[in-house]
């Protein structure tokens, strides 16, 4: 497995698993829900070309959610997130570990605006509640083709 190959499982991949760190009620526990994978061109091919960029073994994922959701609030106190990609029936999967940020530049927002979001973000792409997140790899732990690969630094190694 490759990094190509590592980009094609998340596209192929229906939605994303994030994994973060829990405030408040689940304090220091890791939570666990599905994002729209914005990655996937079948779901969204106008994203085709922007949703995911890799640079070396490095690889940049966009994603939206609700600014007012649980997960915001948690990617602000603490933005070190785990992302999960499957493809079940092939045994192919992705573990991307990384930092999560939001995104405040209005026009990437904007070029990121699908219409089909209005169920979400009523007021359009300028709705308070509309956040586009940047998601990037730090270290990858991927299965895949009998064989499981690792791209990145491993994150204990970082600053050794």
């Amino acid at each position: 497995m490759n990094i190509k190959d590592v980009v094609k499982v998340i596209q192929a991949s229906e939605c994303a698993q994030i994994a973060t760190f829990g405030k408040d009620e689940t304090e220091g526990f890791p939570e666990i829900r599905a994002l729209l994978n914005l990655a996937n061109p079948k779901k969204y091919p106008k994203l085709k070309d922007k949703a995911i960029s890799v640079d070396g073994e490095t690889v940049t994922i966009y994603f939206t959610t609700n600014t007012s959701s649980r997960k915001i609030k948690q990617i602000r106190a603490n933005n070190n997130v785990c992302l999960y990609f499957v493809l079940p029936k092939k045994f192919k999967g992705i573990s991307a570990i990384g930092t999560m940020e939001e995104v405040t530049d209005m026009n990437l927002k904007k070029n990121f605006w699908q219409t089909g979001w209005l169920i979400y973000y009523h007021k359009g792409p300028t709705d308070p509640d509309y956040t586009l997140m940047k998601f990037t790899s730090k270290y990858m732990h991927c299965w895949g083709n009998l064989g499981i690969h690792n791209f990145g630094q491993p994150v204990n190694s970082v600053g050794k």
